[in-house]
């Protein structure tokens, strides 16, 4: 897997003008290789990104808090990881049998396919560590996804622990460890250097989406002026401590946002935002960088708690084809 680097910018002012497409897609490429960057950055290993990862988390803490073992992998823990490995196979199936060409038209797809992948990676997590039923809609995933990488025994690290709190021009932030975040545009190339505060700029414009999101329905729930008439407008206060009441934003959040945008609001984004093949190609590179680091999280805890057999019988009943082996979790495997 390669980082993202070098990415190609946006025209300078006056040479072209430069589509609402070309922005969107550039904020968000930028935004996923700025997690691949700080990644890289933090973990750094010899045999790559996915290695450092993994290095990382079997370094955490949680393995001395979580019992090795004693977990069992049901059988609807299984299916669970099963869609989710076959999911990412159909993922990053394009940079094998399509080709530089067919990418930006894979790009349209991606974002659902990535956040799918790790929706349905986490449920099997769910019900390893014993919840009767996971989360079964996205707004219950996102809680709990925000919950578990704040606990001690959650096996993430940064930057997967950092969390977005608070109201617009308040914002606060946690499980960043030593970052402190500071004021970036949405468009700069991402660096080693300013990687951490483009992805908690990521995490800071979808926390205001969000709230953007519940205006309405917080508006309409407040009670009518002096006058009798519907509110039309949330006064400041109100809003901010609204806003601060709502849940941690996460880079899960991110995902679930880069999934509706794709499916429903700017498809146009990344099926033509992209200005060379070398983008769309750096954008599924950056994508599918983030979702196998997730998933390899996930991975190496269950591995933990129910047992390595366990894994691995559950991923024998995965037929792979072998020219996508080296795509899929099988890569993976020696990490574990």
């Amino acid at each position: 897997m390669r980082i993202v680097a070098g990415l190609t910018p946006l025209a300078s002012p006056g040479s072209r003008a430069v589509s609402d497409e070309e922005m969107t897609f550039t904020t968000y490429r930028g935004y996923l290789a700025a997690i691949c960057s700080l990644v890289a950055d933090r973990y750094p290993h010899s045999d790559g990104l996915l290695a450092g990862v993994a290095a990382a988390v079997k370094d955490g803490s949680w393995r001395l808090s979580v019992p090795a073992g004693t977990r069992a992998l049901s059988a609807r823990a299984g299916q669970f990881l099963r869609n989710g490995w076959a999911t990412e196979i159909l993922l990053r199936s394009p940079r094998v049998i399509g080709g530089p060409d067919i990418i930006g038209f894979a790009n349209h797809w991606a974002p659902v396919q990535a956040y799918y992948a790790v929706f349905e990676a986490f449920n099997a997590y769910a019900l390893a560590i014993g919840l009767s039923r996971p989360p079964k809609t996205h707004a219950a995933l996102l809680q709990w996804a925000a919950d578990q990488v704040a606990r001690e025994q959650s096996p993430f690290v940064l930057p997967w622990t950092m969390r977005a709190k608070g109201a617009p021009g308040a914002w606060s932030f946690d499980g960043c460890g030593s970052i402190a975040p500071a004021t970036i545009s949405n468009l700069a190339a991402p660096t080693a250097a300013n990687a951490p505060h483009l992805v908690a700029l990521a995490l800071s414009t979808t926390r205001r989406r969000q709230i953007d999101e519940h205006r309405a329905g917080w508006i309409r729930g407040l009670p009518p002026t002096a006058a009798g008439t519907p509110r039309k407008v949330m006064p400041a206060a109100t809003l901010s401590a609204r806003a601060t009441a709502m849940r941690p934003t996460t880079l899960f959040d991110l995902l679930y946002r880069l999934r509706i945008r794709s499916n429903y609001q700017e498809a146009d984004a990344f099926l033509s935002g992209a200005l060379t093949t070398d983008d769309a190609a750096e954008f599924h590179d950056a994508l599918t960088g983030v979702v196998a680091a997730t998933l390899l999280t996930t991975e190496i805890y269950l591995a933990h708690i129910v047992g390595r057999p366990a894994l691995e019988g559950c991923l024998a009943g995965l037929a792979i084809p072998a020219s996508l082996e080296p795509y899929s979790v099988r890569a993976r495997t020696p990490l574990w």
